[in-house]
């Protein structure tokens, strides 16, 4: 999975299970088990000829799961205000604070994979497993887009983050939840800028 999620595999690039298996050291039954599951996670998608290729995620359909996390990741934001610890949140404060003073061209560090744990971080906190376990699914299907790696947007990211780290902090479950969608918003303004060429 993490070669799709790195983007060292592309949408509709064609995977061999064989070649995979050369290049990670594994043998193949525990590969055909990973398969399987990015299969079922609807990750990979074996075409009627029998190869396997890394799926590409229609649009519309990551419209949608934008939809269904906002939801869920700005109730999880609710309940888990107030309920981080300190300790993490000064972690991603840290590593926040990090990236904003890089020139926007620089690359990031190795650490700056803050947004990753931010959004762990918070459906762990929230205290519904089921709700944590959705969340985690749904942003390994959007995963592939990564707004991140562009420099214009970085900036505006990280003052995302430290907006939805700070309501955490404070405790206020609504402002939480409210720094938390307004991401998520400007995730889907920026997929629709770029689609329409702006």
């Amino acid at each position: 999975m993490g070669m799709i999620l790195s983007g060292q595999l592309g949408p509709n690039e064609v995977v061999t299970e064989r070649q995979i298996a050369l290049q990670l050291g594994i043998s193949r039954t525990p590969l055909r088990e990973a398969v399987r599951r990015l299969e079922g996670q609807r990750l990979l998608h074996r075409q009627q000829s029998g190869a396997l290729v890394v799926r590409a995620l229609p649009i519309e359909e990551y419209m949608h799961i934008l939809h269904v996390r906002r939801l869920l990741e700005g109730e999880a934001a609710r309940l888990a205000a107030g309920k981080v610890p300190r300790e993490e949140l000064d972690v991603l404060r840290s590593r926040i604070d990090a990236v904003l003073s890089l020139p926007e061209t620089a690359p990031l560090p190795e650490a700056a994979g803050e947004d990753e744990d931010l959004h762990r971080v918070i459906a762990a906190a929230a205290g519904n497993p089921v709700l944590e376990e959705m969340i985690a699914t749904l942003r390994t299907r959007t995963a592939m887009f990564r707004f991140g790696r562009m420099p214009g947007r970085r900036k505006v990211v990280m003052e995302e983050h430290r907006a939805i780290v700070d309501a955490l902090a404070s405790g206020d479950g609504e402002a939480a939840r409210r720094a938390m969608e307004h991401h998520i918003d400007q995730v889907r303004q920026t997929l629709l800028a770029r689609l329409s060429g702006h």
